[in-house]
């Protein structure tokens, strides 16, 4: 069944009419017609079941006649601190996590960063990481969106997320921890937080100030990942062991 994201909640009872790209969307590239069905939802945990009772290229109205709020309370959050990749990497990152169930993304400024947003360049970008995280969750089911935050620095990310308890520095330095063994003992942790380096890895002085804010090192294996794959592999083994990947499993 078709998806799209309403922009506003519907209020109960009343007719529901798209926003002039939405229509167009349904009108003219999914080419449905009056009495077809389609599901909606706001990216806040609601979804809906909307019958078309009006469909032209400029307006599309219709009926909802199903509701459900999503049951998101299995869900433990998962925050992404990614540094900031070159060319189009950071919209797979979107993407992929997205797919995967990832809660948060926050893009990092690290000292081996090759990108930095000029502040003329960056609500682009930030708005294009929003529309990819939307185009995502309408694909794979969503209820909610990635949020996608603006990108801060390695310092201010560790002291905002000080208070949090799991928290993940993956690695390729770390010659000791392995992943499988961490996520078994962080199976009941509330929330995760991970931290994923640039193209050219962490720093020493980076690792040390992870690790005064709690951070523990973790290996991804024998192989150097790309920076995009450490953070598809990292959100995908957090869910699996968290049973997340499971047939019958809460939705986020």
């Amino acid at each position: 069944m078709h998806r799209i994201r309403l922009n506003s909640t519907p209020q109960h009872g009343a007719d529901v009419t798209l926003s002039a790209a939405q229509a167009h969307y349904v009108a003219r590239v999914l080419r449905l017609q009056a009495g077809d069905i389609i599901a909606a939802f706001d990216g806040a945990g609601h979804e809906w079941r909307l019958r078309l009772t009006r469909v032209s290229g400029k307006q599309v109205q219709a009926d909802i006649i199903a509701s459900q709020l999503a049951d998101t309370t299995a869900l433990a959050p998962v925050i992404l601190g990614q540094a900031l990749p070159k060319s189009a990497k950071m919209d797979v990152i979107v993407e992929k996590c997205s797919e995967l169930g990832l809660t948060t993304l926050v893009p990092l400024y690290t000292e081996r960063t090759v990108v930095r947003e000029t502040p003329e360049r960056l609500p682009t970008r930030l708005a294009r990481w929003q529309r990819i995280a939307e185009a995502a969750a309408k694909q794979c089911g969503r209820h909610t969106l990635l949020d996608v935050q603006a990108p801060q620095s390695l310092g201010d990310f560790c002291r905002h997320y000080h208070p949090i308890a799991a928290k993940i520095l993956c690695w390729e330095g770390e010659r000791q921890g392995g992943v499988r063994q961490l996520l078994e003992s962080l199976r009941d942790a509330g929330s995760y937080v991970v931290l994923i380096g640039p193209e050219g890895g962490w720093t020493n002085a980076e690792v040390e100030l992870a690790r005064t804010h709690g951070f523990v090192p973790v290996s991804l294996g024998p192989r150097v990942l790309r920076t995009e794959t450490a953070a598809i592999a990292i959100t995908s083994l957090i869910r699996y062991s968290r049973g997340d990947l499971e047939p019958h499993g809460e939705r986020d």
